[in-house]
């Protein structure tokens, strides 16, 4: 018998959110539960293949999410969380409130303790979650300048590459590249001299 696309549907969502309740259901388990939602009897089959489907379509969506369009959700949603965390932790009095002074009551210590816990907790679950995904990653060229040197003043480059000719330390060839034809005049240099110094 043909299942009712309205009905398939609700079928989805009901094995969505016993899947959300128990994640290792069993087939036969989800059967039960929705031939007793339902009131009627289901295929193990078609449960089977509708909860693959369920199944699939969610690895799916959550390929095609970016991470970034998730964490700002999640920011979102932590944003309204920790406002009212944040009520709690540091609650005083409202003379705006139409509940007189008197009778307005601070929150316990420990639901204060508690509430701030959670809100460090949540803190650093974002800030985990950032981190995991790159957010804080520096471009790689600024890394890159991390490690290379600043070059040497003119000067100390010379007296360095005249001390290297000196000891026979890079060949002719070499100092040729690393000087430029209207660069310090070090190639002219004896290999004993001391001129460049």
């Amino acid at each position: 018998m043909r299942i009712v696309p309205a009905v398939e549907a609700e079928l989805r969502r009901e094995i969505r959110d016993a899947r959300a309740l128990d994640p290792l259901i069993s087939v036969s388990a989800l059967e039960q539960h929705l031939e007793k939602k339902f009131n009627r009897g289901f295929s193990y089959r078609y449960i089977a293949k509708l909860a693959d489907k369920i199944a699939r379509q969610a690895l799916i969506e959550a390929d095609r999410t970016k991470i970034e369009e998730r964490l700002a959700f999640t920011r979102e949603n932590y944003r309204l969380i920790r406002e009212r965390l944040a009520e709690i932790v540091f609650w005083q009095f409202d003379p705006d409130s139409p509940v007189p002074i008197e009778k307005q009551r601070p929150p316990y210590n420990e639901d204060v303790i508690d509430a701030a816990k959670t809100m460090v907790m949540l803190d650093l679950a974002i800030l985990k979650a950032e981190i995991d995904n790159g957010l804080y990653r520096r471009p790689l060229d600024v890394i890159a300048k991390e490690f290379q040197y600043e070059p040497l003043p003119g000067e100390v480059r010379v007296a360095v590459i005249a001390a290297w000719k000196r000891g026979g330390l890079l060949p002719d060839a070499v100092l040729q590249q690393m000087i430029p034809a209207s660069g310090p005049q070090v190639l002219a240099l004896e290999p004993h001299s001391h001129e460049a110094l």
